[in-house]
């Protein structure tokens, strides 16, 4: 008698959140593999600080004593540390849904159970326009209501090329994993530990149960939720950044997978990290809070063409939505 496989699928004609819903689905596995989750994260991005301290005292020496949020002297060091910490959790999303939810590794990526490459590629190009497009967007909606705090502009002068190659080089060689790690937590995991509790039996006493979380929007609201509150943004910062959330969340279910979530979070977070670099401003990237309503404005039809821009190009490219 064959062994039964430590690891399964899910059937054909799965969409991406429900992928967790395989043969070996219990209703604790979700929740206590969201809770390992949160255990792996803490116990080795911790890990990883303690070497890190380790290594700069061996290398470098002593140096002052933290102030703030910093660990260390300097700010490209400390945005270094960060995004190792943050970029670790791909691997450690992976292993968990390996683990407590027996499905393939890289189930988590697409209905394919890997990261498809080329649709990745792809979902670059609406990227690049959406950030030329925000671009203008916010020197438009400044010039119309101007304001204090624009949005269109970023303050300071050029630093020059030898002090911005090096927060360059780790911002171009860190980010996007950082960003992709985000993915695979936010977009990735809640999506799919959501949709995994609807109940599979069409005449079962609990339909309206069934219907809500065979739906995708319960897991892309409470990812949305846990993105917009895991940063430290207020008022009109933090509701853009729940629809932009929202949507990529939309577009991970309607493609099929992260890649076009990817995508856009990393030049997205390329730019935003790469403009204070150029200016001289890196003690300025872990500084968040409010925005105005006019970056919200702004933002909405930034969003709305990278959605209409990526399903078209699924649709051209017949990217798969179901396993």
């Amino acid at each position: 008698m064959s062994r039964e496989p430590r690891t399964v699928a899910a059937p054909a004609g799965t969409p991406y959140h429900r992928l967790a819903r395989t043969s070996k689905h219990a209703w604790w596995r979700p929740f206590v593999g969201t809770l390992l989750l949160g255990l792996f994260a803490f116990v080795l991005t911790s890990l990883l600080v303690v070497i890190w301290v380790i290594a700069h005292r061996i290398l470098a020496g002593p140096f002052p004593t933290p102030s703030g949020t910093d660990i260390f002297p300097s700010d490209t060091e400390n945005l270094a540390v960060t995004l190792v910490m943050l970029g670790v959790l791909t691997p450690v999303v992976g292993l968990v849904a390996w683990l407590v939810q027996r499905r393939p590794f890289w189930s988590v990526a697409s209905v394919l159970n890997r990261i498809r490459w080329r649709w990745l590629l792809w979902c670059c190009l609406p990227a690049f326009g959406y950030v030329a497009l925000s671009f203008a967007m916010g020197v438009l909606v400044d010039a119309v209501f101007p304001a204090d705090d624009s949005i269109g502009t970023v303050g300071g002068d050029w630093i020059g090329f030898g002090a911005f190659v090096v927060p360059a080089l780790v911002i171009l060689l860190l980010v996007p994993f950082q960003s992709a790690a985000e993915e695979f937590v936010f977009r990735g995991w809640l999506i799919q530990a959501v949709g995994a509790y609807g109940p599979d039996d069409p005449n079962g006493r609990a339909r309206w149960l069934r219907t809500l979380f065979r739906s995708p929007w319960p897991g892309i609201v409470v990812g949305g939720v846990a993105f917009a509150s895991a940063h430290g943004y207020s008022s009109w910062a933090m509701v853009d950044i729940f629809v932009f959330a929202v949507v990529v969340g939309w577009l991970t279910v309607r493609t099929g997978g992260l890649e076009a979530a990817i995508a856009l979070h990393v030049l997205n977070n390329l730019i935003a990290f790469l403009l204070p670099a150029a200016t001289g401003q890196g003690d300025q990237w872990d500084v968040q809070g409010s925005a105005p309503w006019t970056l919200f404005v702004a933002d909405i039809p930034c969003l709305a063409f990278y959605a209409i821009a990526v399903t078209w190009l699924a649709r051209r490219q017949e990217i798969r939505r179901l396993s």
